[in-house]
């Protein structure tokens, strides 16, 4: 049933189980981080409970996910509204065909807005007979607590490199180095087996940063410059600047060569300048700049 999902093989084999057993619960909550197979986990659930695996022509199915929205070549996804839900409960009232389940899965929950959040409550309050949701998250602290109370939680994790090298072919070239930009993520490996320019992208970012540790005043401000251009491209350099450093300091792949305590320093203000960019009206030039000083 779960054959194309790798790792978090625990909770793959519990849902079967409880499909073997109808044990199922009303609702679930498939949370962890960003493409460890949440999403489609979910579908593969649903494609066993609905009895019916082409999900364009599925009645049975409901996919609800935010819309996404584009600027500057930054795309964003876009809160889901009470429209959506509605939509879900008018679906929900209507009879299930051959008798199997209706299912709805709502990809990136915690994008749903508070009104949407409450009218979905009631529907987790009262469900339909022969009805399943599930909510697929990230940040589970966006969710109302009486949402979350009321869903059998489903815990995902980031997967070992071992895990990760299992999923494709020993022989193919960049092996290693797919396996760390992964991040223990088999989404994030399947987009980097499939696209050379993705992995050429992580390449220039390390590169970019390895950089940083030879330039003088000047340059630093010129990047600092460049970079303040893009929030959104900018805070995802920083989490991959960490990502580098932590790899140092855990002997797994070593990008520039810096005491460790020069690294766990550089960490904390990578993570403090994020904190202020997403959280403060600051100027963010300025907030690059003085982290770039610090390199």
């Amino acid at each position: 049933m779960f054959s194309l999902i790798g790792g978090n093989k625990k909770i793959i084999d519990s849902l079967e189980r409880a499909i073997e057993k109808k044990s199922l619960a009303q609702s679930y909550l498939f949370c962890g981080p960003e493409a460890v197979g949440k999403f489609l986990t979910a579908k593969k659930f649903a494609e066993k409970l609905t009895g019916q695996k082409n999900e364009a022509v599925n009645s049975n199915l409901l996919i609800i996910e935010p819309e996404v929205e584009e600027k500057d070549g930054v795309f964003k996804e876009k809160s889901i509204k009470l429209e959506a839900i509605k939509h879900l409960q008018k679906e929900f009232s209507l009879t299930a065909f051959s008798k199997s389940y209706r299912v709805a899965i709502i990809r990136s929950a915690q994008a749903l807005n508070l009104s949407a959040q409450n009218a979905l409550l009631k529907i987790l309050e009262e469900p339909p007979e022969n009805t399943i949701i599930i909510l697929v998250a990230e940040d589970v602290q966006e969710l109302l607590p009486t949402i979350v109370s009321r869903c059998q939680i489903k815990q995902f994790s980031l997967l070992l490199e071992t895990e990760l090298g299992e999923m494709f072919d020993a022989s193919l070239p960049n092996r290693e180095e797919i396996i760390f930009w992964s991040l223990g993520r088999p989404g994030l490996l399947q987009i980097l087996l499939q696209s050379e320019i993705k992995l050429e992208e992580k390449r220039a970012i390390a590169k970019e940063f390895q950089l940083l540790f030879s330039m003088i005043g000047n340059d630093r401000l010129f990047l600092a410059e460049s970079l303040s251009k893009n929030t959104p491209v900018l805070l995802e350099k920083f989490n991959f600047w960490i990502i580098l450093l932590r790899s140092g300091l855990l002997n797994q792949k070593s990008f520039v060569n810096i005491l460790p305590e020069k690294a766990l320093e550089l960490i904390e203000k990578i993570e403090e300048s994020k904190k202020i960019i997403e959280n403060t009206n600051s100027n963010v030039r300025l907030v690059v700049e003085n982290l770039l000083l610090a390199f």
